[in-house]
């Protein structure tokens, strides 16, 4: 089981509305308003510059605008933006019940990027492809996909299990995509498995292909090709396919998974997997998931030397027993040097996670949320003021164990340490900033915030609130409550 390429976005045109688009804006009477702007009198090509710039390319969801509604604003801008084929170069489709006539736009908008990489994304609920879809209307799809193959740079397909089943009866297990270098799969609405395990969905022959999510789908049902793979996104995802995945991926640098599920198939065994282009790490361990066992052999059985961002999210809330979370073996054994680690929900071992950080003098951003602490003997105790210290004070040497930590937050966990020791902290790295010139010490954003019901000796008094105050008007960021 398996997601957008971390680095893919989706295309900023949907066709959803695209019909209801081309009706209301006929009913609008632009013309007359808009004749006597000196808009109108720009060279078409500085016209073609200012509608890139305002989303119409490559502008997302949040800016774009519709090339549809440009081609409504008067007769000029329509041929600027029906002559113009980079204009159509992307496109979002979610089917509804109006799902031929969407099919047909789709195949007129395509048209009109003439030969120029196209970003495809199709969304077909399972209720409308099983539905209102006909057979004929189906065809038409899997025949356009087909057609598109040879220039589609980025495609995303969420879609039923279904679709995938009728792959390669439609032929498309034979298109060349020589072009495709993002690829996103996902199944919705039901089983993440092929009717016919052989019919495997064949992406081998993608001579560019960098990048793919794969999401509610196994992935060994998915051909890639593995050793060119730099960027690789998961969702819902068993560990041993993230253990086969990253032996199989030498040249990867970021690979995220989201709901991980332990399973009886993974075996990492004492095998370690040597990464040296892994960059970006991020493991979230399923919500339904009370064990973090195997995320735990699976992490430790990696040997990153590059590694620079490291993110585990094991459980959404303050564990209470079970299994202890220890990331030593793969930070000291690989030699990494993180940037930014973020952990939540999980159960440490104080001392040892300490003697880790001591590892890791680049850190510059560090987030633990909903930590239990242990201590040798694994009971459990809170964070203490040493450790604190450790993390945030120059020790009798002067010297600071994180020196170049720049964020800091400790989100609902447990801790054995006062809001004014924080305080005191807190002032003897901003309050003896050395120099007049306005300079910020490396330290500029902490959040403590312990965990729910502890005691009022962390309630913040008055003359706190105007300490905290004044620390923020000098351009700190700071949260202690």
């Amino acid at each position: 089981m398996s997601v957008v390429p971390p680095h893919q976005t989706s295309g900023p045109h949907d066709l959803v509305a695209a019909s209801a688009i081309i009706e209301d804006i006929g009913s609008m009477n632009l013309g007359k308003e808009m004749a006597g702007f000196p808009l109108m009198d720009l060279p078409h090509e500085l016209v073609i510059e200012i509608f890139q710039f305002a989303g119409v390319v490559h502008g997302g969801q949040a800016n774009a605008v519709c090339p549809l509604f440009l081609g409504k604003i008067c007769r000029s801008w329509r041929a600027v933006v029906f002559e113009t084929c980079k204009f159509w170069q992307e496109v979002n489709l979610i089917l509804n019940s109006h799902c031929a006539t969407q099919i047909f736009l789709l195949e007129e908008w395509t048209a009109r990027a003439g030969g120029l990489p196209l970003s495809i994304s199709i969304v077909g609920p399972k209720n409308i492809l099983k539905i209102e879809a006909s057979e004929e209307d189906i065809a038409r799809l899997f025949d356009l996909i087909q057609d598109l193959s040879p220039q589609t740079h980025s495609l995303a397909l969420e879609t039923p299990v279904f679709f995938y089943d009728r792959w390669r009866d439609r032929g498309l297990a034979n298109c060349s995509w020589p072009l495709l270098s993002n690829l996103l799969l996902s199944t919705n609405m039901g089983s993440s498995e092929l009717s016919d395990p052989s019919h495997k969905l064949d992406f081998l022959s993608c001579p560019v292909l960098t990048s793919t999510t794969i999401k509610s789908f196994y992935h060994f049902y998915i051909f890639l090709p593995w050793r060119s793979l730099l960027h690789i996104c998961f969702d819902s995802v068993f560990c041993s396919e993230l253990y086969t995945a990253l032996k199989s991926c030498p040249l990867l640098q970021t690979l995220e998974a989201h709901g991980i599920i332990e399973d009886d198939n993974f075996s990492a065994s004492a095998n370690t997997i040597d990464h040296h282009s892994l960059n970006q790490l991020t493991f979230e361990l399923d919500e339904n998931q009370d064990d973090c066992g195997q995320c735990c052999r699976l992490l430790n059985s990696l040997r990153p030397p590059e590694l620079r961002t490291l993110v585990l999210k094991l459980a959404l809330s303050l564990p209470t027993s079970g299994f202890q979370f220890d990331i030593y073996p793969c930070i000291s054994q690989s030699g990494c040097q993180l940037s930014e680690l973020t952990i939540e929900g999980a159960s440490l071992e104080e001392k040892v996670f300490v003697d880790c950080l001591r590892l890791l003098p680049t850190l510059h951003t560090l987030q633990l949320s909903e930590i239990a602490w242990l201590n040798a003997q694994a009971d459990f105790i809170g964070l203490g003021p040493t450790s604190l210290s450790l993390l945030m004070a120059a020790g009798p040497d002067g010297l600071l164990m994180l020196p170049n930590l720049r964020a800091l937050s400790l989100m609902r966990s447990s801790v054995e340490f006062s809001g004014e020791l924080v305080f005191e902290l807190l002032a003897s790295r901003w309050d003896k900033v050395e120099g007049d010139d306005g300079a910020l010490a490396t330290l500029q954003s902490v959040t403590i915030i312990p965990e729910r019901g502890h005691p009022s000796l962390w309630e913040v008094s008055k003359d706190q609130d105007a300490v905290l105050e004044n620390w923020r008007r000098r351009g700190y960021i700071v949260k202690v409550q």
